[in-house]
């Protein structure tokens, strides 16, 4: 309990758009818009402006993102679909991704079971209305990280900022950090929550929050709750 208590407690939302990346979106920018200049080309030449709005900003989103579930037999099926419904209503809302995006949702108990792409908002709803677990043997979380591997040397996760890994954390972990960064996530409480490497962060999700225990990230940009 004491542990449980001094964790450090961050939003969920937040937590996870600390995964974003900066790029540019086609969009009006007012923020940086000069609205004297704009004014004062109007007024001086009669409706010919000095200056237009920029035709771009730069925001914060996830362009690319990887979501394992573990689906071993000790992982109880109704806290793998809270987990995923709770985080995929966090994805679900309109700053949160790009317009083109590329999630990934794997399940894997000692294999790889199934990967499911999502490229769009209508795809991920439809996938969280036809969810169904496969899996249920042994665990083991090496697999997960060589296909990644294997999916960024093929050029199709270039952009890939991170890994949330939904288990009971009794398995087989890599032993040598990947080049991405690593949430192993808990949601069940009611046992001891294992130890994970050292290069991945262990976080609990609950009703209101998540709790993050220290971490190391091999990237220079590490997590704000780290």
């Amino acid at each position: 309990m004491l542990q449980l208590s001094n964790r450090e407690k961050v939003d969920y939302t937040a937590f996870l758009k600390q995964f974003a990346v900066l790029s540019e979106e086609v969009s009006i920018n007012d923020e940086e818009f000069d609205h004297i200049f704009y004014t004062y080309g109007l007024k001086l030449y009669e409706n010919m402006p000095l200056i237009e709005p920029l035709e771009y900003r730069e925001v914060k989103r996830i362009k690319e993102f990887v979501i394992a579930i573990d689906t071993s037999a000790s992982v109880r099926g109704e806290l793998a679909e809270r987990f995923l419904q709770k985080t995929c209503e966090l994805l679900l809302q309109e700053d949160t991704w790009f317009s083109a995006i590329r999630l990934h949702i794997i399940q894997c108990d000692s294999v790889i079971q199934s990967d499911t792409m999502i490229t769009s908002r209508q795809e991920l709803e439809d996938f969280m209305g036809q969810l169904e677990l496969k899996g249920f043997g042994g665990t083991d979380f090496r697999p997960v990280f060589s296909y990644i591997e294997k999916l960024q040397k093929a050029g199709q996760l270039a952009d890939l900022r991170g890994l949330l890994y939904f288990t009971d954390g009794d398995g087989i972990y890599p032993t040598a950090p990947p080049p991405f960064r690593t949430v192993f996530l808990f949601l069940d409480r009611s046992q001891p929550i294992p130890a994970v490497p050292v290069w991945a962060v262990r976080a609990i999700l609950d009703e209101r929050d998540i709790c993050v225990d220290s971490c190391s990230f091999p990237s220079s940009e590490p997590l704000k709750t780290c």
